[in-house]
């Protein structure tokens, strides 16, 4: 329910949305959720609600850049309060902005009912010499979210091996959140010595 008190579609978050997520974005509006996405390229976003038009759910623009993460933190409460608390959130943010999915998470859900919190990762995270279990503690302190990771892998097609397509990529994301598990792989990362 909003402010008016009318129930209205469940919210979603997609941040990187435009780009390898646009599908997933556009799946999940398919799926009946507003949808916010954030992007910093206005133009992308404008035509990712065209393709939106139609489908059971909508796409709402968040024109923002996330590495300043005050203006982030300060959209996604706009979007909050406009479309109700964010149920689900997918969020690919890369390295440049450490802060970020943490401005995000702060935003997700509510302690009472945690939104999903989907942290799409790249295959280094995978990687058995690097593990990093500092992140999953981090994130699993936030009473508002549930944590789950997406690991994009890549294919190997018998000794050679490429990165995943943003159809994969979208799709594989699609399938995470239906399994709703704490980690999911897109792809594969083994054998790790065949990472393109």
């Amino acid at each position: 329910m909003h402010a008016e008190g009318v129930a209205q579609k469940p919210h979603a978050l997609v941040v990187g949305g435009t780009g390898m997520l646009r599908g997933a974005s556009l799946g999940l509006a398919a799926r009946g959720y507003i949808v916010s996405v954030v992007a910093r390229g206005r133009s992308r976003l404008d035509a990712l609600v065209r393709d939106a038009a139609g489908r059971a759910g909508s796409i709402h623009p968040v024109a923002v850049d996330y590495r300043d993460t005050g203006a982030l933190a300060n959209a996604l409460a706009d979007a909050r309060s406009r479309f109700g608390p964010i149920e689900l959130a997918v969020v690919w943010v890369h390295s440049v902005a450490p802060a970020a999915p943490l401005a995000v998470a702060r935003l997700v859900g509510t302690p009472e009912h945690p939104g999903r919190f989907f942290h799409v990762l790249g295959s280094a995270t995978a990687d058995p010499s690097r593990p990093d279990p500092r992140r999953r503690a981090t994130f699993a302190s936030f009473p508002n979210i549930r944590y789950r990771e997406v690991i994009l892998g890549f294919v190997v097609d018998g000794r050679r091996s490429r990165w995943l397509t943003h159809e994969e990529i979208s799709a594989g994301v699609l399938a995470a959140v239906d399994a709703d598990r704490p980690r999911f792989i897109v792809g594969t990362v083994e054998p790790w010595d065949l990472r393109p």
